[in-house]
């Protein structure tokens, strides 16, 4: 939990297990990842709301159900998009964008989240996780949606050379994502010094892995018959990176830009950008579309995917937050639920 307002105030406590209400169910936590946005939290660089349970990404099952839900929900596995305490009436709502809903508090900062064994969740937020999806895999589902998110506004067309600066998590379910939509090419930009680990692992998985600019520039001009990269996926925020992205850029190319900056403030070459009359998609949270579509892409590429996960338990949640912090893993995910988790179990 962050227990209150200011950098840090991170605490693991006992609290009452959480009871549905109307329209709600309560899910049993078998995974819940951290995100980047888990860290901006505890440097109090995002909203929030404490005392509050941290943990946005996760996957459970239904254990109860609150008045006005089916029963036969019980006992299915499931993944849940954080889309809590949206108003639904307002100009973003009504046109079906209830993520950017400026009433929107969603779990892990706005409600308790995930980083316990039980939450209690809007029934309507729900999807179920497919037969023989490995629930360590579907914990992936809320990071891949937002991918998808960005994707959707700046999407990959078959044959695109595309570049994914950040070999972070959301970076590698990019590169993934652009690989099943038919990218010619998949290159992962990560520095040299933090990242040796994620860009080795993106290596494995079959993308080209490359911290230096000028190999870059060079590997991407060979791609592309000199033209430039035809889509950035930006994921760090960091000024270096979508500098050297847009460097790698053709005239008339695309960004779709997903990485938060914790800052007010970058230095971008506006001008350099406007030249190559460059469209930027900037993106947010995850749409209801995306859901179903991340959960295909994990069940497509299942083995790739699981090596993005390394398990803790919640005794171990600062040695957790520890290894994001240094890219010493990929994913982190907290291995909660005492139950099957449901690797061959049927959904329903």
């Amino acid at each position: 939990m962050k227990v209150a307002s200011g950098p840090g105030h991170i605490e693991l406590r006992d609290i009452s297990e959480p009871l549905p209400g109307s329209g709600q169910v309560v899910l049993a936590v078998t995974y819940a990842g951290i995100c980047g946005t888990d860290l901006h939290i505890v440097a109090d660089e995002f909203p929030n709301w404490p005392p509050v349970v941290l943990g946005h990404e996760f996957t459970g099952q239904v254990q109860a159900v609150g008045p006005g839900v089916d029963p036969r929900l019980i006992g299915s596995r499931v993944v849940c998009e954080p889309h809590a305490g949206a108003c639904g009436s307002c100009y973003l709502c009504r046109r079906g964008c209830v993520q950017l809903c400026a009433d929107k508090r969603s779990p892990g900062w706005g409600i308790d989240g995930a980083f316990a064994s039980h939450l209690a969740v809007p029934a309507r937020l729900l999807h179920p996780v497919p037969a023989g999806l490995r629930s360590r895999v579907a914990v992936l589902a809320e990071p891949m949606a937002v991918v998808l998110s960005a994707l959707e506004r700046a999407p990959v067309m078959p044959g695109d050379t595309v570049v994914v600066t950040g070999p972070g998590p959301v970076g590698m379910l990019a590169a993934l994502a652009a690989r099943f939509a038919g990218a010619k090419d998949v290159f992962v930009l990560g520095r040299s010094g933090g990242s040796k680990v994620r860009l080795a692992l993106a290596a494995e998985l079959g993308f080209a892995a490359v911290t230096d600019p000028a190999e870059a520039e060079a590997l991407v001009a060979s791609a592309s018959a000199g033209r430039g990269a035809d889509l950035l996926v930006e994921t760090t925020g960091s000024a270096e990176a979508i500098g050297l992205g847009v460097d790698l850029l053709r005239r008339r190319a695309r960004v779709a830009a997903i990485g938060l900056n914790g800052r007010p403030s970058i230095e971008f070459d506006w001008d350099k950008a406007m030249y190559k009359a460059v469209d930027i998609a900037m993106s947010s949270s995850s749409a209801y579309a995306a859901w179903e579509p991340a959960l295909l892409i994990l069940g497509r590429y299942a083995d790739a995917a699981d090596r993005l996960v390394t398990e803790f338990s919640l005794d171990q949640w600062e040695e957790a937050f520890a290894a994001v912090r240094q890219r010493t893993v990929m994913k982190a995910a907290f291995a909660l639920a005492s139950l099957d988790r449901g690797d061959l179990q049927s959904s329903s």
